[in-house]
């Protein structure tokens, strides 16, 4: 990679927590009903708050957020390459490219929703629903990632003990929300985690890591 999408990588967790909490939460979000307990008032929000402008750019912006996160998986699983051959960074990659295939996918079935005029209330709720679900699943691909991740830079000292551990506790802490929902507070230590590591990489990441012998060679 070129020197300025390598410092974009860098940046990739920051820009993921900004565009996509930025895009969703400010742009897309007052558009789309808050529960789907009732199929009718959630048709009913839809109706009353038809896209407009704001809502595609928010769409945009949380799709370049989920970008951002790849890229990040990318340039720190380049630091566990510690040998030839070795699984982990292309697991690691393919866990986080599967989580945005999944997120990404969903927008379909919720845009598809905003079609009010040609679908009933049950039907429109139920194309919501499976955008809801995706949302847990790519978590818990997200959590598997950054899991993995933290273990393979313990293992071979691709990361500061402590930025690894890190990433273990928020990979697991990830995991765990999404089994047990009445703890979703716990992903704040993911979205903590990426904001750390963009940080630590933006400030010293930029230097050529140490390539020790995997602990496991």
């Amino acid at each position: 990679m070129s020197t300025i999408l390598d410092r974009v990588a860098d940046a990739g967790g920051i820009l993921h927590v900004l565009l996509v909490f930025g895009g969703y939460v400010f742009l897309v979000a007052p558009f789309m009903p808050t529960s789907l307990d009732s199929p009718e008032a959630a048709l009913a929000h839809l109706r009353e708050h038809p896209p407009t402008t704001a809502f595609w750019a928010g769409i945009w912006l949380e799709g370049a957020g989920l970008l951002m996160l790849v890229l990040l998986a990318a340039r720190v699983a380049s630091r566990l390459r510690v040998q030839p051959g070795w699984w982990l960074p292309t697991a690691v990659v393919g866990l986080a490219v599967a989580g945005v295939t999944v997120k990404v996918g969903s927008f379909a079935p919720g845009l598809a929703a905003l079609e009010v005029d040609r679908y009933d209330a049950g039907t429109v709720t139920a194309l919501l629903g499976i955008n809801d679900a995706a949302v847990g699943v790519a978590a818990a691909l997200d959590g598997a990632f950054v899991l993995l991740l933290g273990l393979g830079a313990l293992a071979v000292g691709a990361l500061p003990r402590w930025l690894a551990a890190l990433a273990v506790v928020a990979g697991a802490g990830l995991l765990l929300s999404i089994a047990v929902p009445a703890l979703d507070a716990v992903q704040l230590l993911f979205y903590g985690w990426l904001l750390v590591i963009s940080g630590w990489l933006l400030a010293r990441g930029g230097r050529t890591a140490a390539r020790p012998e995997p602990a496991f060679a």
